[in-house]
């Protein structure tokens, strides 16, 4: 039994090519937390939402276009150490485990302390779960046609009314997924998003209309419109 499940998600800003040494551990830097707590019930009782200052560069431009975070949302904020000091006290005391959609956030996190030559915190130690694999198998499809987190939700527009690409609201919109699994919902919802999936001929997946209506019903009627 865990007390508990810590969905997270990482944004974050590349670090710049001239500092190859640095970019031979870590090719970017944490520059927002953002995680949703489960308790043991799988019932959702915090979010959590900080920015971190990063070290090597100003946030990129192309970064501030995708997530809107902006050098002005960052000036103030806790470098590396300090913020996943923070982060952990958030995270509690007890037996919990660590969700990531995919093990992009793990690796960066794990490549990041190494970097900076930071001990990351015993929270942060504990059990990581990469919930993209898992919820792609049980959904009944192969490693080689992983689901993004917007094709298993019908699109995170669909989950929120606020921006795309926030580490908070990713990490919400995985944590809502773990949730319908753990309700037994899984087998409708996995008839719905395959009905919703059509392959394309490069072998990705696209969402076509009616069936992205159809999996917004699903998603309001099972809860997922907040």
């Amino acid at each position: 039994m865990y007390d508990t499940h810590i969905f997270l998600d990482f944004e974050m800003n590349p670090i710049p090519r001239e500092y190859k040494e640095a970019r031979a551990l870590a090719r970017s830097e944490i520059i927002e937390i953002g995680a949703v707590k489960l308790d043991a019930d799988y019932r959702l009782v915090d979010r959590y939402s900080k920015y971190v200052k990063p070290d090597y560069a100003p946030i990129h431009k192309r970064i501030t276009e995708l997530t809107g975070i902006t050098d002005r949302d960052v000036a103030d904020a806790k470098p590396f150490a300090p913020a996943m000091a923070e982060f952990a006290e958030w995270i509690g005391e007890g037996r919990g485990r660590i969700y990531s959609w995919s093990r992009s956030d793990q690796s960066q996190l794990y490549n990041e302390s190494w970097l900076k030559e930071s001990e990351l915190p015993w929270q942060l130690e504990q059990r990581w779960i990469d919930f993209q694999a898992v919820y792609t198998r049980l959904i009944g499809l192969s490693r080689s046609n992983p689901l993004s987190l917007q094709n298993a939700l019908g699109a995170a527009e669909y989950r929120f009314a606020g921006e795309a690409h926030r580490a908070v609201q990713d990490a919400e919109n995985s944590a809502s997924l773990l949730i319908l699994v753990k309700e037994g919902r899984l087998a409708e919802q996995a008839k719905i998003v395959m009905e919703a999936m059509r392959p394309k001929q490069d072998h990705s997946f696209a969402l076509d209309s009616a069936a992205a209506d159809k999996l917004r019903e699903y998603l309001a009627r099972t809860g997922g419109q907040g």
